[in-house]
C-alpha cells in the first residue's frame, strides 16, 4: 500500500511540473512561459511582441526537426560557392570603376559638382579595396563563414516550406519574401493540435491581431518566389557603364 501511494505521490508530482501556473501565459510545446518573462515589455502590444517573439522560436524549431529541414553539409557549400563566385566578380567589377574614375579624375575639363561627386565615388571604392586587402590577410575560416550562412540557409528553406503547406500572403522583407499568411495559419495548426496554448485570452487576442496585421509591402501571389538568393544568376554589373558627364543636381 505504502508503495502504491509512493508511486501515485511521484506521478502526481511529475504531471504537475509541466502545468501552468498562474503566471503562465502560454504554452508551447509543452513547455510554459510566464508572464514575468514578457519583462520589461509595457503594454499589450509590447507584451504580444515580446511573447510572440518568445513562442516563435520555438515553434519554428519544432517544425525544422519534424520536416527534416535542417541545413545540409551540401547547401552550405552550395551557398559558400555563390559567395566566392560574387565576391571575385564584385572585387573586379569595382577595381575596373576605379580605375575609370582615375582617368576621369585625371581630366582638366571637369566642373566643380562633377569633380567632388567623382572623387566621393572614388574614395568609397578605395574604402572598400582596403577592407578586401585586410581581409585576405586574415587566414581562411570556411567553417567560421559555414556556420553564419545556416541560419539563413535554414531560415528560406522554412519559410518556403511553411509557405507550401499553408499559403497565405507573403510579405517582401529586406531579407527576401517572407510567409506572413502562413504563420498565422501555422500557429492555428499548432492550436488545433495541442502544441500551442495561449493562457491568456487578451494577450492572444493581441497576437494574432499582430500576426494578422497586413504587412506593409505584399507580393502579389504570381510573383511570389521563394528560390533563394544563391540559387539565382549572380546579377550584371551594378555599376554603370560609364560615370555620366553630367552630374545632376542631388537633393
Amino acid at each position: 500500500m505504502k508503495r502504491w501511494l509512493a508511486g501515485l505521490l511521484a506521478a502526481l508530482v511529475l504531471a504537475s511540473a509541466g502545468a501552468p501556473g498562474a503566471d503562465g501565459v502560454a504554452m508551447v510545446l509543452g513547455e510554459v512561459i510566464d508572464r514575468a518573462d514578457l519583462a520589461p515589455a509595457a503594454g499589450e502590444p509590447a507584451r504580444a511582441r515580446r511573447l510572440w517573439d518568445l513562442v516563435w522560436p520555438r515553434m519554428a524549431r519544432h517544425y525544422v526537426e519534424q520536416n527534416g529541414l535542417a541545413v545540409t553539409e551540401a547547401e552550405t557549400s552550395e551557398a559558400l560557392a555563390y559567395h566566392r563566385e560574387f565576391d571575385r566578380k564584385d572585387r573586379a567589377q569595382r577595381a575596373r570603376k576605379l580605375e575609370e574614375l582615375d582617368q576621369r579624375l585625371a581630366a582638366a575639363d571637369l566642373n566643380a559638382e562633377e569633380r567632388a561627386w567623382l572623387e566621393e565615388f572614388q574614395a568609397v571604392l578605395r574604402r572598400m579595396a582596403r577592407r578586401d586587402a585586410d581581409t585576405d590577410r586574415l587566414p581562411p575560416d570556411p567553417a567560421r563563414k559555414a556556420a553564419r550562412l545556416a541560419p539563413w540557409i535554414e531560415m528560406w528553406k522554412l519559410n518556403q516550406a511553411l509557405f507550401e503547406r499553408y499559403g497565405g500572403i507573403v510579405a517582401l522583407t529586406r531579407f527576401g519574401p517572407d510567409p506572413h499568411g502562413a504563420r498565422a495559419a501555422m500557429v492555428a495548426d499548432y492550436e488545433r493540435q495541442g502544441l500551442l496554448r495561449f493562457l491568456d485570452a487578451p494577450l492572444r487576442k493581441a497576437v494574432l491581431a499582430l500576426l494578422n496585421a497586413r504587412p506593409a509591402l505584399v507580393v502579389a501571389p504570381a510573383e511570389v518566389d521563394f528560390t533563394p538568393y544563391w540559387k539565382r544568376p549572380i546579377p550584371p554589373s551594378y555599376f554603370p557603364d560609364e560615370v555620366p558627364r553630367q552630374v545632376e543636381k542631388r537633393e
